[in-house]
């Protein structure tokens, strides 16, 4: 069986070889006859197909510059790109810089509005202690009825003494 196989594949590879090398010989007599056979054009064809060259050759020129054209271009636009960039990032700093100043401005504004507020309320609790002190009022009923403890009613007195 093995023989059989061999002489097989060696008969498959012959006929192989023996296609390529007929396939070989038509395309080699096809071009000896196309070259022998050259068709003859007329004068009008010939400045026909001149012209058409010529076109192409115009076409292909054109096509050149353009592509130069659209690689400058192409550049231009990385560069203007990258400057965008260089500014949008230098635009996000300035807006970071400025939220954190706006957050500071906010906070010394609160600090300050806190700070007034507590002196007049300051002011005013003084006033009144000082006022229900004139009338006779002692340090525990005057902190019932402004509502402060008795111990800022009494520093608040006690100060009032040192001062004068």
């Amino acid at each position: 069986m093995e023989p059989l196989l061999k002489l097989l594949e060696a008969r498959t590879s012959f006929n192989a070889i023996l296609q390529i090398g007929i396939d070989v010989m038509i395309l080699g007599l096809l071009v000896v006859v196309m070259r022998v056979r050259k068709p003859k054009m007329s004068k009008k064809h010939e400045e026909l197909v001149a012209s058409f060259e010529k076109i192409v050759e115009e076409t292909a020129e054109i096509s050149r510059k353009f592509e130069v054209n659209l690689g400058k271009r192409q550049e231009l636009l990385q560069q203007i790109t990258l400057k965008l960039d260089e500014r949008l990032q230098e635009g996000q700093k300035l807006c970071a810089r400025l939220e954190q100043l706006s957050r500071v401005q906010t906070e010394t504004a609160a600090i300050r509005h806190a700070s007034k507020a507590d002196a007049i309320i300051q002011t005013s609790d003084q006033q009144k202690v000082l006022a229900l002190a004139q009338k006779g009022l002692t340090a525990a009923e005057i902190a019932k009825r402004i509502k402060r403890p008795v111990g800022e009613v009494e520093l608040i007195l006690n100060l009032r003494k040192i001062a004068s």
